[in-house]
């Protein structure tokens, strides 16, 4: 069972009654079925690493639970309504615990870089966990992915293929290389270095950006 309240509004008795995706559920009140999704926060993808962890996560702290609901959102694009949803048992948020684990990732765009959300984030980087201890490239498969980066713009390359030595590029542990502003720069495993050797990145070009 869970409930739904904010300052301006009485509490509401309804009911989550199946996990859609992770992320997505179906909320049932007064006879009615919304489907919902949890604010600030993306997952993989089926058929991506740590998608049957993150749905499997949604079902465990959604279903059968205590939940807080608060609208943030009346409907996005694809119609949903966006809530950010409080676990009173753990005295976090579904989606901070999530960010936190490593089990998604922060839609920074969407929160205005909340910070709690924020340094959740960077605590699961550093520890590597879930989806950044993966060097899969989650965004040339996943239009809805939204990390957000405060890496700076990259300066023009110079003609004939060379690179300016200032420029440190992102090496993963499996030998690809990314640019500053790649959603990937820095992230999981990998070392920073000036004149790097590997496989370039099929999203920002590594060194050799068209």
């Amino acid at each position: 069972m869970c409930y739904s309240s904010d300052n301006n509004s009485t509490r509401i008795i309804g009911e989550i009654i199946r996990v859609i995706k992770p992320g997505v559920f179906d909320y049932k009140i007064h006879g009615y079925f919304i489907r919902m999704r949890a604010w600030g926060v993306g997952f993989p993808e089926r058929e991506q690493p740590g998608y049957d962890q993150a749905i499997s996560f949604t079902e465990a702290h959604l279903i059968g639970d205590l939940i807080e609901i608060k609208i943030k959102r009346e409907f996005d694009l694809e119609n949903l309504k966006v809530v950010d949803i409080l676990l009173p048992s753990r005295s976090t948020t579904f989606s901070r615990l999530a960010i936190e684990e490593g089990i998604g990732w922060h839609l920074e765009n969407e929160t205005n870089r909340h910070g709690f959300l924020v340094m959740a984030q960077l605590r699961a980087k550093r520890k590597s966990l879930g989806v950044w201890a993966t060097d899969y490239d989650f965004q040339s498969n996943s239009p809805n992915l939204n990390f957000g980066t405060n890496a700076p713009l990259l300066p023009k390359l110079c003609s004939g293929g060379s690179f300016l030595p200032a420029v440190r590029y992102w090496v993963t542990s499996f030998g690809k290389i990314h640019r500053p502003g790649c959603s990937f720069y820095e992230r999981g495993r990998g070392e920073l270095s000036s004149r790097p050797t590997g496989e370039d990145c099929r999203i920002c070009g590594g060194i050799n950006r068209n």
